[in-house]
């Protein structure tokens, strides 16, 4: 018979000394942070990078050749429509045409006056019987001749007038000055003199990804977001999109108005524009990353009476960081959101703030 030595009874020992199990470590406890499930809204949005246009704006250009001999507004300037913005320095040869057209309608007049008198007296010769009526049809032709001579010399002494008068730069609605290119003693070309802005508000011309086309509509709300006022949002609402994606760029075109009450915005400004295309309401709302990973899809730990209970859910929309949930949690339920990772079924929960 073999003798037990002392090193031979030290793992039976240790297996009596330790017990069965340990209890402690059976019942730990996990301690939980949780969200009350309240109705919640979530919406799906686009997005798109955009320079701000005036919802009026226009590039001033001289309808004729000419000079700047001055320039009567400053950049920021509020205006009227019909304020003269830019004297011009019209060039000789409308000033020439105008002198030539004032002159045209002088002998034209004239020669009207001598016609009518001419036919008063050949229509007198007639009645008294020593004139033909072919005399009088040929006098009439004449009369008829020179009115028409002095109309159309009326005609060319207005459009010679309109050209003069274009020398004055007029702005076409109220509005604000923009940029101003003209200078005076400039001669004026191809390029524009000066821009401006209607009183209006703002617009954004925008290009989105052809997958955004269907769900893309006139009057929905809309938000632009511009960094050199601090990140505010300012709202607005779309006004136009395109029916069909461009063949070019394979985009979608849309066009999104901000009436910006508070003048906040201003034509040149780059911001970042989303629109809602589709919203829900009253509905269970939660971040995504309390969300639990499975073969299958995705869990939820909801805390009930002080244990975990892992839930299999169904999802919806997803936007900015949250998700809809479409089953498997309810208003009311308290889901774990931070220490869900760490819980079990049934394990015990600790609720801290």
């Amino acid at each position: 018979m073999k003798k037990l030595t002392a090193l031979s009874l030290l793992p039976v020992l240790f297996a009596l000394a330790c017990g069965p199990g340990n209890d402690e470590e059976d019942e730990r406890v996990v301690r939980v942070r949780i969200q009350t499930v309240e109705p919640s809204t979530i919406s799906a949005e686009v997005y798109a990078n955009t320079r701000l246009e005036g919802a009026q704006e226009a590039l001033i250009f001289a309808s004729i050749p000419g000079t700047v001999e001055e320039v009567l507004v400053t950049e920021g300037e509020e205006i009227q429509a019909g304020e003269r913005l830019i004297k011009m320095n019209s060039d000789q040869q409308v000033n020439a045409g105008t002198s030539a057209a004032l002159a045209s309608v002088s002998a034209a007049r004239a020669n009207a006056e001598n016609a009518r008198a001419n036919y008063s007296r050949m229509e007198t010769l007639f009645e008294a019987g020593a004139l033909s009526s072919q005399e009088l049809d040929g006098a009439g032709v004449a009369l008829q001749a020179a009115e028409a001579q002095l109309n159309q010399a009326y005609a060319g002494y207005t459009q010679a007038r309109t050209a003069r008068d274009n020398a004055w730069i007029v702005a076409p609605f109220s509005g604000k000055v923009g940029r101003i290119w003209a200078r005076a003693g400039n001669a004026s070309g191809a390029s524009p003199l000066l821009s401006i802005s209607g009183n209006s508000g703002v617009v954004a011309k925008i290009l989105l990804p052809e997958s955004d086309i269907f769900s893309l509509e006139v009057g929905q709300p809309a938000y632009v977001t511009v960094s050199a006022i601090g990140q505010q949002s300012v709202p607005g609402i779309v006004t136009a999109v395109s029916p069909t994606v461009d063949p070019v760029s394979g985009q979608v075109s849309a066009e999104v108005r901000f009436d910006d009450p508070e003048n906040l915005l201003r034509p040149g400004l780059s911001g970042r524009v989303s629109i809602v295309t589709k919203s829900i309401t009253s509905t269970v709302v939660l971040p995504v990353n309390v969300l639990r990973r499975t073969r299958n899809g995705y869990q939820v730990a909801v805390e009930v009476e002080g244990k975990a209970e892992l839930r299999d859910i169904e999802t919806g929309l997803i936007s900015q960081g949250n998700v809809q949930i479409t089953s498997g949690v309810e208003i009311g339920d308290r889901v774990i959101i931070l220490g869900q990772n760490s819980v079990i079924q049934g394990g015990a929960v600790e609720v801290v703030n």
